[in-house]
């Protein structure tokens, strides 16, 4: 998905209607402010509003997202590969959190096992490794939250 095709096309729709962003922010329950975001590329559509906004410039949702009216065989080419993207996105994302669970668990697991255990350099050297995994495992999930917002913040 392209922000800045899709605003320029939202733009284009809201010309040829001949709407102003005022009055295309009163169809769709938002300000003008967000709908010029939208039209300059900085934001998307929220999710919650992108069905009246699609349906306020008569297209689709598939089009919207593509950025381009699409006839009936790119139509069916670009619904697939809109699916294929959020799919892999969602892959993607899936074995991020897999791994952050890995390292903050394995890491926790590692460090109580060898609270317990007599003092020597093994123990040391894998107290350091465990907090290591963790340390890596928290910077990994606090990279993913901001990753998460920014995905949620351009959908907005």
């Amino acid at each position: 998905m392209d922000q800045i095709q899709t605003g320029k096309f939202i733009a284009e729709l809201r010309k040829e209607k001949s709407l102003t962003q005022a009055q295309l922010g009163e169809l769709v329950g938002v300000t003008n402010k967000t709908i010029s975001r939208w039209e300059n590329g900085n934001y998307m559509p929220d999710l919650a509003v992108l069905q009246s906004l699609c349906a306020a410039l008569d297209v689709s949702i598939n089009e919207m997202i593509s950025g381009r009216r699409l006839d009936e065989v790119d139509f069916r080419q670009q619904a697939d590969n809109n699916l294929l993207l959020s799919l892999d996105q969602a892959q993607r994302m899936r074995r991020e959190y897999k791994l952050i669970d890995f390292l903050t668990g394995a890491g926790t697991g590692s460090l109580i096992g060898m609270l317990t255990a007599p003092d020597s350099v093994r123990r040391s050297v894998v107290i350091v490794i465990s907090l290591t995994m963790i340390v890596i495992g928290q910077v990994k999930q606090w990279r993913f939250g901001r990753q998460l917002m920014g995905l949620l913040d351009k959908v907005r």
